[in-house]
């Protein structure tokens, strides 16, 4: 078998391993894995995607974060149906709700972190946890919300946990005195009038965390991706550690993707007996997205279309995991559990 011949037959495992049709144009850089080995993958998608200007998040500002909500929100009304999916109920259960003791929001700056405490300390029954699930560098320059951005958002991706704390550290230190580029993106991620910032102070996300007396959990998931199983791994194990009433708020960039599905995650561990589609239909209607939602008959350039195809799988596939180990305080991983089922991520 000639070369050509060898890497189209990887190509075509790799789409049969990651759920995508074998036609897909492009694989997604989670995907391409199978197909190459991870050295050869890592160093082209570091190319790609690697970072190149310091992005505004989140102002300093005295107001909520973006997409905010506790379990306690009410549900949203005049939502868009057409990005909701298979199984949406307009009228989910709000069994166990109250009890959930969780909450979602996008990134916050410090001034945002200040105005969510009071929030949060009211409803709250026990310590509270953030819970950063962001794999791209980031932090807060004078207390504004900034990151590191590549494209996609994916300037650490094939980085290990430890490569990207590195990373970040050391951005972070590098500013401190200095006066760097920041900028907004536009709707099409360009920078929009990028200007200097001079830096007085420059904070990870776990030393404001700390500074406000909070504790702090950092899962490095990366952008638009269903997270992969060592990180499914070590969030299940961080939520056996928790005290009782723990109050956990998760938050991403943009407070959609990342976060509401780690809280379906949560949601389905803290009410197994709640249906599928009742917690991802009320995860979408308390402000989040709909885990489970596809784009019907993709075209190549809506990249993400395959990302959402694995995310609508891999979320069924942890409510049947939960369902199978939760009688025994999940003593199998979700790893495991899925080399036993045949799946795969």
């Amino acid at each position: 078998m000639n070369k050509a011949k060898q890497i189209a037959l990887k190509a075509a495992l790799a789409a049969v391993l990651c759920g995508l049709p074998a036609s897909w144009p492009a694989l997604p850089p989670v995907c391409a894995a199978a197909a190459q080995p991870a050295s050869q993958t890592q160093t082209a998608d570091s190319q790609k995607y690697s970072g190149y200007i310091w992005r505004l998040d989140a102002e300093n500002k005295d107001k909520l974060p973006r997409t905010f909500r506790t379990a306690n929100s009410p549900f949203l009304t005049g939502r868009d149906g057409k990005k909701t999916g298979k199984g949406f109920t307009a009228a989910p259960t709000r069994a166990g709700l109250d009890k959930l003791y969780a909450s979602g929001s996008g990134q916050f700056s410090e001034k945002g972190l200040q105005a969510l405490l009071p929030v949060l300390r009211r409803q709250a029954k026990g310590p509270i946890y953030i819970v950063d699930l962001r794999q791209e560098s980031h932090g807060f320059f004078n207390g504004t919300a900034v990151s590191w951005y590549g494209k996609r958002d994916w300037g650490n991706i094939g980085k290990s946990h430890d490569a990207v704390l590195s990373d970040e550290q050391q951005r972070l230190q590098a500013v401190k005195g200095k006066s760097p580029a920041v900028a907004a993106l536009d709707d099409d991620k360009n920078p929009i009038a990028p200007q200097p910032m001079k830096i007085d102070s420059a904070l990870s996300e776990k030393e404001l965390a700390q500074r406000y007396g909070l504790h702090y959990y950092r899962i490095t998931a990366t952008d638009h991706v269903w997270p992969s199983a060592e990180q499914v791994d070590s969030f299940i194990r961080f939520t056996k550690t928790l005290p009782e009433n723990a109050w956990l708020h998760f938050h991403c960039e943009a407070g959609k993707g990342r976060t509401t599905a780690f809280l379906a995650m949560y949601d389905m561990m803290k009410n197994p007996d709640v249906p599928l589609s009742d917690i991802l239909s009320r995860q979408y209607l308390l402000g989040g997205n709909y885990v489970a939602y596809e784009i019907k008959n993709p075209k190549p350039e809506q990249w993400k279309a395959p990302y959402y195809q694995e995310k609508a799988r891999m979320i069924a596939a942890f409510y049947q995991y939960v369902q199978a180990a939760r009688a025994d305080g999940y003593s199998i991983s979700w790893s495991s559990w899925m080399k036993k089922q045949g799946l795969t991520r």
